[in-house]
């Protein structure tokens, strides 16, 4: 598997994989250029700090599935989380993830949207959340909120949709701006969209009250 970094906090551990097999036009992330180092999975597990909650995020952690079901075994016992795209989630690995939770980031449910915006199309996502919630999975779905092209018709759109399957764990978060793509969101856009997607949804949070990403951490380089 190839991977950018090790980013370690006072609770948790973040692996960011490098390479994505999505081509967002707002990202953030420059992992789908960076091809990382190329690590075993036993080497990187021995890396990762005891006691701490491990997340496994990218660019999308999901390309290599072997190196991931290899590492995922290496870290038996620990506490997992997947933040995934979900593209490539399918009934063939998701054995292999009992134990795991996952996050999944669905960029938009209007097809035209989503393959504008990431080159890909929506269909297998979908068809993931649906899966993992049958399959009892510990699920949050994300979405960025990115003003003039995610808002809040569309984030009420997609708490319809989750909700039609279940009450799923649905988290809103504040785009962060690339170049001039778009501005950074205003924190009652975020607060309203909550509110919105509460319509449907009786667990819906957003980055502004609930980081998934430390502020405090350390970058320790796997190369």
């Amino acid at each position: 598997m190839h991977i950018s970094y090790l980013a370690v906090s006072a609770n948790r551990c973040t692996i960011q994989f490098a390479g994505c097999n999505f081509n967002c036009r707002g990202c953030f992330s420059n992992e789908k250029q960076n091809g990382g180092a190329a690590i075993s999975a036993e080497l990187l597990a021995n890396q990762i700090p005891p006691n701490k909650t491990v997340m496994l995020a990218g660019g999308e952690p999901t390309l290599d599935k072997r190196g991931l079901i290899s590492l995922l075994t290496q870290l038996d016992g620990r506490e997992v989380i997947l933040s995934t795209n979900g593209y490539l989630l399918d009934e063939s690995i998701l054995e292999n993830l009992k134990g795991t939770v996952v996050h999944i980031d669905l960029k938009a449910l209007d097809p035209d949207l989503h393959r504008w915006y990431t080159g890909k199309d929506n269909k297998k996502v979908l068809e993931a959340i649906r899966l993992l919630y049958e399959s009892q999975f510990d699920l949050e779905v994300n979405t960025v909120y990115i003003p003039e092209i995610v808002e809040i018709d569309e984030i009420l759109n997609i708490a319809r949709f989750l909700s039609d399957i279940g009450d799923i764990k649905y988290k809103i978060i504040r785009y962060l701006p690339v170049g001039d793509f778009s501005r950074r969101p205003e924190i009652f856009e975020i607060e309203n969209a909550v509110q919105a997607a509460r319509k449907y949804l009786q667990n819906v949070s957003s980055s502004i009250e609930n980081r998934s990403h430390p502020k405090d951490r350390e970058i320790i380089s796997v190369t």
